[in-house]
């Protein structure tokens, strides 16, 4: 498991922290490929799901844009914890 990050951090080490943490507490990590490649397919499937609901009207645009961005945010934590 890699040493959780010490000091001042941007909003997006946080959530890399956050993310991995999650991912710990399952005696897993983010830095394990096959665990990185797994939460980058779930995330996948989140961001077609966003899609459909935004297709069906589910949510409105704005909506699918702020999910949207969360979820990149998030895939965007395994490179920041290589």
């Amino acid at each position: 498991m890699p040493t959780p990050p010490t000091g001042d951090l941007t909003p997006e080490e946080k959530r890399a922290a956050f993310i991995e943490k999650a991912f710990a507490d399952h005696r897993r990590t983010l830095t394990d490929p096959a665990t990185a490649e797994a939460f980058l397919i779930s995330l996948g499937i989140m961001r077609r799901t966003l899609d459909g609901a935004l297709a069906q009207q589910l949510i409105d645009e704005p909506a699918h844009t702020d999910l949207t961005g969360m979820l990149d945010g998030m895939h965007d934590a395994t490179r920041r914890l290589a």
